[in-house]
């Protein structure tokens, strides 16, 4: 059955005991975990297609993946038996007991990072990274860098998607074999060769994992009629599952490197957001997007208490293009913030050859 938006949205009222603004903003259910200041815009609820709530913060992801799945539960349960949402009124009755949620993602544990981090006898900065690097990092980059690290990391006749803009299709295709191309916005548009972009509004993105570049049916983001969106960046158009992306907004970024060079994971490159966090992409070279997942749950127990975001651990990722320019920021209200000057989103280490070895280990 199609769903009823004033239907569904008095669901999501109801479960969050709150109403919703016109665009489906709302308080966050895990307000009281945000670690910086909270705004009117950092909460929103998506009724249509799959029914999904998003939060600017990621300290409250597990509030928010709760909410998630109870509201898909309770709207699933109301279009596939309509009006039995409501129940009859029995009276001051408890609610029915339910089995307590594991948390699927171990919180941020500063003192764990701490440790963790002394491990390492020495401070890892710029210099130390480019001096361990087997690739050479150069001090000046630019858009040459980034073609040099997309050519390093993937393989001949494979394709990547670049982004300047975070919720777009695809702004940019590079073609290990063809160069690079502008893309259209719409199926049925040719892609005409270009430039790689040197800088964006709030950087430059590339999707970690290689994609065939089309449009294809996503059949997880549906149109109210039922029928599946058309898309470029979903499961499907994914051709191979190699690369995990690790981010982390709230570890001390000197005590997230000295955690990163500790860790035995095949690490091809580490490269700055332009921002304050430092990206870490390690080669996990899995055969299929299930594999790709029981590798991440196994990693984020060891991974998420010293710092790395668990949100930022999907299969189907943006991470930050290297040697590219990021202008700004957004703000609470969802605007752009510009930079008093741009800030260059640095590659610091790159080892297309990356074993699981870690990078302080000597034999690496």
């Amino acid at each position: 059955m199609s769903e009823t938006p004033a239907a569904r949205r008095a669901i999501a009222e109801d479960l969050l005991d709150h109403a919703l603004d016109p665009n489906g903003y709302a308080p966050c259910p895990g307000v009281h975990h945000h670690s910086g200041k909270s705004g009117s815009c950092d909460f929103r609820i998506v009724l249509e297609g799959p029914p999904s709530a998003f939060c600017f913060h990621s300290s409250c992801s597990e509030e928010v993946e709760n909410f998630n799945h109870e509201l898909r539960s309770r709207i699933g349960k109301a279009e596939c038996n309509p009006g039995d949402y409501r129940l009859p009124v029995l009276g001051n009755v408890a609610v029915p007991p339910a089995a307590v949620r594991k948390p699927k993602r171990p919180p941020y544990d500063a003192d764990k990072l701490a440790n963790f981090a002394a491990r390492c006898p020495f401070p890892i900065d710029e210099e130390w990274l480019a001096a361990r690097s087997p690739v050479t990092i150069p001090q000046e980059q630019g858009t040459a860098v980034s073609i040099k690290f997309l050519s390093s990391i993937y393989q001949p006749g494979e394709r990547v998607l670049i982004f300047t803009r975070e919720f777009s299709q695809g702004d940019f295709l590079f073609d290990r074999d063809r160069g690079s191309f502008r893309l259209g916005d719409k199926p049925g548009i040719q892609a005409v060769p270009s430039a790689l972009p040197d800088g964006g509004s709030l950087g430059v993105f590339f999707l970690a994992q290689p994609v065939k570049g089309t449009w294809l049916p996503n059949l997880n983001n549906c149109a109210a009629d039922g029928s599946p969106k058309m898309g470029r960046r979903h499961g499907d158009t994914v051709t191979s599952w190699r690369f995990l992306v690790l981010e982390s907004d709230e570890a001390p970024p000197e005590l997230w490197l000295r955690a990163l060079v500790q860790l035995p994971l095949p690490i091809t490159a580490i490269y700055t957001s332009g921002g304050r966090s430092i990206h870490a992409l390690a080669r996990v070279d899995c055969e299929t997007k299930a594999e790709w997942d029981a590798l991440r749950d196994d990693l984020i127990p060891i991974v998420c208490p010293l710092g790395a975001d668990a949100a930022a651990i999907t299969a189907v990722r943006l991470t930050r293009l290297p040697g590219t320019l990021r202008h700004g920021s957004r703000a609470k209200d969802g605007k752009v913030k510009p930079y008093p000057s741009p800030r260059l989103q640095r590659l610091l280490y790159l080892n297309p050859q990356a074993t699981a070895r870690a990078i302080l280990d000597p034999h690496a």
